[in-house]
């Protein structure tokens, strides 16, 4: 069965009430019954510097005829006079009511005479208290139809002014309130449920999209309480402050939150990081220009947001083009709700206009509307983004077993392929620890032991791990077994192994390490190309460390290998081994290293030789507080005791 997700259930829920609220409200263009939009009746002047008393205003203005029932006067400066003449007033006793259908207005001033000499003044908006004003509401309300005379309506605001004047009554003014508020609960109610859901699914996944996607909801959600005046009715109904910055403050943060969702989401870092960067400077001019608004400039702040939002839009839309011309299934979502808001913007434009026929109603809701759809879609695409994740985790962890698998068998070969048994060679006691890293690794060694006298081994490692250096470690083998006849020159050995090896190792190299022992002419001779030293510990205590000079194999044409040779005598010992052992560190960071070495060889010239392994083992592991077994790199020593 398909699943179903809560926010879509919701949108379409919320869908269907509106069709059927938005009925209820538009009977006819301009009337109901119970109101009338009046707003072509007054006319309007605009006193630039606000300095006209009121006293003078009839004198002086120059007022001209408004021809939209929604006017937009934008970011005004100064004081916006509107007049009504008497004649013009509808019934009073049907429509005792005036609502002036805007929510962010700062001051709204009724002048009106009732004995033809001084004007009465009514007052509201932002500055002045909700339960203070003459009839409390979301919008500015105020009555009228007791004036004989012109009445005069004073607005100052500092955010972009935007208003509908409808004469109405109280039981209409309750019916639509109650549809509304209604409605707008359902809305509100539908971004609360989207956010606590995307916020369980936030903390399971630990994905920060939608970290980013809760605050792009959450600080839409307020600031649309703050467009559509809940904000200010029910929250902060007191603070004029509050009231004043709800919409640029909020309005800004959810700004910042879109472009860091938008940005990750679309991983913009690793597709295009130059619009990434740019999008992070949107983001904290974002931030700064709700800190404007924080420390009072309302109007330079509200019109930051226009811009930014202009900006953001306009990016947005050459990312989308570009990210769909590359077949991007993540940004189609994105496309689709982009697009879906353009053609609201071109709806809202047709409405201002006039083409469209205006409605309060969907001058109010069209965004709200439009942006839960754009939200819903998000929603959808963090699901689809988790779903994805989800299959390429599992096609990763498919490819991991399967690339385990392979190298278990490349390892159990490699394994196979080292040396059964330990030569027997008489007055000579050979131990031997191998541990490659994880599943594959790349150290090896071979012997060649012609006679019960004579004994030539050779340790290598091979750069990196897995599977290449184990084919490597292969084809090491065979190099070695081409130098038989050359077993007691490590110089002859290593550099026939290069010949062998050259040109076949790209980009890969070996280091090794050549041993020839004669217990019966005591004479052992090491050479190495560029491999640890190796370490010969006499009777007496005395540590030779023995480094000959010897370039890598597998990388030149033609190495030159020094080698060393040390007369021997019975209970001397020879240690060799490869990076592993002196490369491990313990959990403050240091090495093991060659003094840890020393001094272990040191405290343990007595034990006997069968119990060197094991001791030094347990040493490494105490050292760096880890089991064997977990190491990072390959481990490998051989031990050699003449007796």
């Amino acid at each position: 069965m398909k699943k179903i997700f809560p926010d879509k259930i919701l949108f379409l829920f919320f869908l269907s009430t509106l069709s059927f609220t938005n009925t209820l409200l538009s009977e006819t263009p301009n009337d109901i019954g119970e109101r009338i939009i009046q707003t072509k009746k007054f006319t309007y002047w605009i006193d630039p510097n606000s300095t006209v008393p009121i006293e003078s205003v009839l004198k002086t203005g120059e007022f001209k005829t408004i021809t939209e029932d929604f006017v937009n006067f934008g970011f005004l400066k100064g004081t916006l006079w509107l007049r009504l003449d008497p004649r013009d007033f509808p019934d009073p006793i049907k429509y005792p009511l005036l609502l002036i259908q805007a929510h962010n207005i700062d001051s709204v001033e009724l002048f009106h005479k009732n004995d033809g000499k001084s004007y009465v003044v009514s007052k509201s908006g932002h500055n002045q208290p909700v339960f203070q004003r003459e009839i409390p509401h979301r919008n500015f309300v105020f009555r009228i139809g007791h004036e004989k005379e012109t009445i005069l309506i004073a607005i100052r605001s500092e955010i972009s002014l935007q208003f509908a004047l409808v004469f109405t009554n109280q039981r209409n003014l309750q019916r639509e309130d109650y549809i509304t508020q209604w409605i707008y609960g359902l809305f509100f109610g539908s971004l609360g449920i989207i956010i606590l859901y995307n916020l369980a699914i936030a903390f399971f996944v630990r994905d920060r999209n939608y970290f980013y996607y809760i605050g792009y909801v959450l600080f839409f959600g307020l600031g649309q309480l703050s467009l559509l005046g809940f904000w200010g009715y029910f929250f902060v109904p007191d603070s004029y402050f509050w009231k004043r910055i709800g919409i640029p403050v909020f309005f800004s943060i959810c700004l910042f939150f879109f472009v860091l969702f938008t940005s990750n989401f679309l991983k913009l870092k690793a597709r295009i990081p130059k619009v990434a960067r740019f999008y992070h400077v949107l983001g904290i001019f974002s931030l700064l220009n709700a800190a404007v608004a924080l420390f009072g400039g309302i109007s330079q702040s509200s019109i930051g947001v226009s811009w930014l939002s202009v900006l953001i839009c306009i990016s947005l839309l050459i990312v989308l083009v570009w990210g769909i011309w590359k077949r991007l299934r993540s940004f189609y979502y994105f496309a689709v709700a982009f697009v879906l808001l353009l053609i609201t913007c071109i709806v809202y434009g047709l409405l201002k206009f006039g083409i469209l026929p205006s409605n309060p109603f969907l001058e109010e809701m069209l965004f709200p509307i439009a942006s839960l759809a754009d939200i819903t879609l998000f929603a959808f695409a963090l699901a689809d983004r988790i779903q994805l994740l989800r299959q390429e985790k599992d096609m990763a962890l498919a490819q991991v077993t399967s690339l385990r698998r392979e190298r278990k068998i490349s390892r159990d070969i490699l394994m196979q392929s080292l040396p059964k048994t330990i030569p027997d060679v008489k007055n000579l006691q050979i131990q031997i620890y191998i541990l490659p890293m994880k599943d594959v690794g790349g150290d090896f060694y071979e012997f060649f032991s012609p006679n019960p006298y004579e004994i030539g081994i050779v340790l290598c490692d091979v750069s990196g791990h897995g599977i290449p250096a184990s084919l490597i470690s292969a084809m090491g083998k065979v190099a070695f077994t081409t130098q038989k006849d050359n077993i007691s020159s490590p110089k002859q050995v290593l550099e026939g192994m290069n010949r062998v090896l050259y040109g076949n190792c790209n980009p890969q190299y070996v280091t090794a390490s050549y041993v020839y022992l004669n217990t019966s002419t005591k004479v052992w001779r090491f050479g190495r190309a560029g491999h640890p030293s190796a370490y010969l510990q006499r009777a007496s205590g005395e540590i030779i460390k023995v480094h000959p000079k010897g370039k890598i194999i597998g990388v030149f044409p033609e190495i030159q290998i020094e080698e060393t040779t040390y007369r021997v005598e019975p209970k001397d010992r020879i240690l060799i081994l490869s990076d592993g052992v002196l490369e491990s560190f313990n959990p403050e960071g240091k090495m093991y290293g060659e003094s840890g070495l020393l001094e272990f060889l040191r405290t343990n010239r007595e034990i006997p030789n069968h119990l060197f392994k094991g001791k030094l083992i347990q040493d490494l592991e105490s050292f760096s507080k880890t089991e064997i077994k977990e190491w990072d790199d390959d481990l490998t020593f051989i031990f050699l005791e003449l007796v």
